[in-house]
């Protein structure tokens, strides 16, 4: 016999069903009223029949997972992102096919026998016609993001649950998958769920744009945004383009806004019918960038950012009786003209110097660590020193420790043999390190490498030799490594955040890249990027004086990559081949308006500067130190200068100790201006 609080649920979902009164008055929304009908007059669901969820067997589950297993070694990463998120609400989180079947699932293993129970666990079946009214099942149908809270289950055993679900498009636009958060117990109001549907719903767009970017790794994808300011960082759609500029695949947020969800009609035209740019030049202008272009639709002129990411191989014609070796070196070239040692280091004295000390060692696999601020070019160098090596027809691998999650890197640096844990591919991977085999490792922000993985790579590195994982045997490699990070590793090691032994490992020989706003050749720096980036346009391309002035006078916090973008911005909106300052992103021009309320300033400042020796006779030492020192010689005189010589109110700006700073003023004879006489 039915309890009353399953006899007044069951008879709720009959009455709404069965009854002429407006579902608004029952306060029931419409997506459930209809599920409700589907389960019982179409499903023949008794909502109050007690019967647990149906869960398969790990031999049945296979049938499923096998066949998208590719999908799901990417969409895991973002169902994990997921659950971190609201793990401590108390949620679990389920990702299941386009059958309702839950192919991955993350809970708190403690309270597994509780998920079990309900239902939420791997291999669970949430499809509709099993289970009535339910997040994944009705989403499965309504083809869209919803919240099934509560008493909105069409079964009773499922009345206390809380599910948030959103459905996963494929690239041609049909239903992938399912991610879903569920929880055992919430509050009675329905909008408490709003945020987790949130939640839900991000996750999956996040799953969408990682798969048709690897689906379409080896095309042209053309990212769009509707905010120039976040067009750097994400897209909000993507489009597939081929070499000739034809539109092979839209997902579906670009079809909803170009071609009014009509998924279908994009394809197949040509990217210049949709949007008022010529595909060759947009090539053209972002071959070794990641520039982003203001760009209006033929129809509507609806203005949006457009960012292209290039084929993963770029074919190139091989030319008769080239080696393999040849080839790539040409292939290089070709992809990267820009990556000479002497064109890097420019005009700048200590770079030129350090550029000599390369070129000696380069060869001898001596470890090489490069350090400097954000922007300033490190992975260039890397690439240069790779080019101007004798290794330069072996692979160039690079590998950002900190861009990889924690829970993939070891799998992309070690590689995986086929079976090594679910979701591996069928065939294994070889990994990074294997694939560098005879070339360069490149190991960029090597200081956010976890813990773990530090000492696995000690052992490549002292054993020359990496095992992948699942595998018994190990596979020598031949590799150099060069490591970069903005961090200063010496500070990590005594944290205990970084280990001693492996950073005297990979610190064969240091090099530190100066920031951009120090450098004495910035004049240099800015006609040579000009001259890169300008590649392919038509005419020469100049830059007026007071552009110029603009440029070698502003900061550059972003140094080199900065300045980069900032050129490649303004040669893409500069007209008759003159970049004016309104042809500059915002923040340089309005640098400018300050320049002459800090003249006088700097002025006095750099009277300090000058006059800081309290011994003529002594000057003359000032000229041994090397440009760095003179750079910190600056800073600290300019620190100073600004907070009228109160060593206590500069040292946060200097960071540095007051016993270093009173170190470093006897070491570069600085003397404050009240004891010169």
């Amino acid at each position: 016999m039915l309890s009353k609080d399953v006899r007044l649920h069951v008879d709720k979902i009959i009455n709404s069903v069965s009854s002429n009164k407006n579902h608004k008055e029952l306060n029931i929304p419409t997506t459930i009223r209809y599920s409700w009908e589907r389960s019982l007059e179409k499903h023949s669901i008794d909502p109050g029949k007690d019967e647990p969820v149906r869960i398969l067997t790990a031999k049945e589950l296979k049938e499923y997972t096998d066949p998208i297993d590719k999908f799901l070694r990417i969409a895991k990463v973002g169902m994990l992102h997921l659950y971190r998120q609201v793990e401590a609400l108390g949620y679990s989180t389920l990702l299941c096919d386009a059958n309702g079947i839950t192919v991955d699932w993350r809970g708190n293993e403690s309270l597994a026998d509780q998920w079990k129970a309900a239902g939420l666990y791997l291999g669970a079946v949430w499809s509709e016609n099993q289970e009535g009214t339910c997040a994944v099942g009705t989403a499965l149908i309504e083809q869209k993001p919803l919240i099934v809270h509560r008493g909105e289950h069409f079964r009773v055993k499922n009345s206390t649950l809380t599910c948030s679900c959103s459905p996963i498009i494929g690239p041609t636009g049909k239903m992938m998958a399912l991610i879903d958060v569920s929880s055992l117990q919430s509050p009675e109001n329905r909008e408490s769920q709003h945020l987790a549907l949130q939640l839900v719903m991000k996750a999956a767009r996040m799953i969408e744009s990682a798969y048709f970017l690897d689906h379409f790794k080896d095309q042209w994808i053309i990212g769009l945004s509707h905010e120039r300011e976040f067009a750097d960082v994400t897209s909000e759609c993507y489009i597939a383009v081929s070499g000739e500029g034809q539109i092979l695949a839209a997902d579906w947020v670009a079809s909803q806004a170009l071609a009014r969800d009509r998924h279908t009609a994009l394809i197949g035209q040509k990217i210049g019918g949709i949007f008022d740019l010529d595909f060759n030049k947009l090539v053209e202008m972002t071959y070794n960038s990641s520039l982003v272009l203001p760009i209006h639709t033929q129809q509507g002129k609806q203005k949006l950012y457009a960012s292209v990411r290039h084929p993963r191989a770029l074919s190139i014609k091989a030319q008769p009786q080239t080696t393999r070796g040849q080839h790539n070196r040409i292939r290089q070239q070709n992809l990267y003209p820009q990556f000479d040692l002497d064109r890097l280091a420019g005009r700048d004295p200590l770079l030129q110097k350090n550029v000599r000390k390369i070129k000696r060692i380069m060869d001898h696999s001596i470890p090489i660590l490069l350090t400097g601020e954000t922007g300033t070019g490190k992975e260039m160098f890397a690439r240069a020193i790779h080019m101007s090596s004798r290794r330069s027809e072996r692979p160039f691998i690079a590998v950002n420790c900190a861009a990889i999650p924690e829970s993939l890197i070891e799998s992309e640096l070690f590689g995986y043999k086929k079976g090594a844990f679910t979701g591996a591919d069928k065939k294994g991977m070889r990994g990074k390190i294997q694939q560098a085999d005879g070339g360069t490792l490149f190991l960029d922000e090597i200081g956010d490498m976890p813990p773990n993985l530090q000492t696995r790579l000690l052992r490549v590195l002292a054993e020359r030799e990496v095992t992948p994982l699942g595998a018994e045997t190990s596979i020598l490699i031949d590799v150099h490594v060069i490591c970069a990070t903005h961090q200063n590793l010496i500070d990590l090691v005594h944290s205990g955040h970084f280990r001693e032994d492996l950073y005297y490992r990979l610190n064969g020989v240091s090099f530190d890249l100066p920031p951009l706003r120090i450098r004495a050749d910035i004049n240099y720096i800015i006609s040579q990027i000009l001259e890169i980036e300008s590649q392919g346009t038509q005419g020469t391309i100049k830059i007026d004086q007071k552009t110029m002035a603009l440029l070698t006078n502003y900061p550059w916090p972003g140094n080199i990559r900065q300045l980069r973008n900032c050129l490649r911005y303004a040669l893409a909106v500069c007209e008759n081949g003159v970049i004016t300052p309104e042809d500059l992103p915002a923040e340089i021009v309005s640098s400018g308006h300050h320049l002459k309320q800090k003249s006088n300033h700097r002025s006095s400042i750099n009277s300090d500067i000058q006059a800081s020796s309290g011994d003529p006779d002594l000057d003359d030492d000032l000229h041994s130190l090397n440009i760095h020192e003179q750079q910190e010689r600056k800073k600290i005189i300019q620190a100073l200068a600004q907070h009228h010589w109160q060593i206590s109110k500069a040292l946060q700006e200097i960071g540095l100790s007051r016993a270093t700073v009173y170190r470093k003023m006897s070491k570069y004879q600085i003397v404050p201006p009240n004891r010169r006489d």
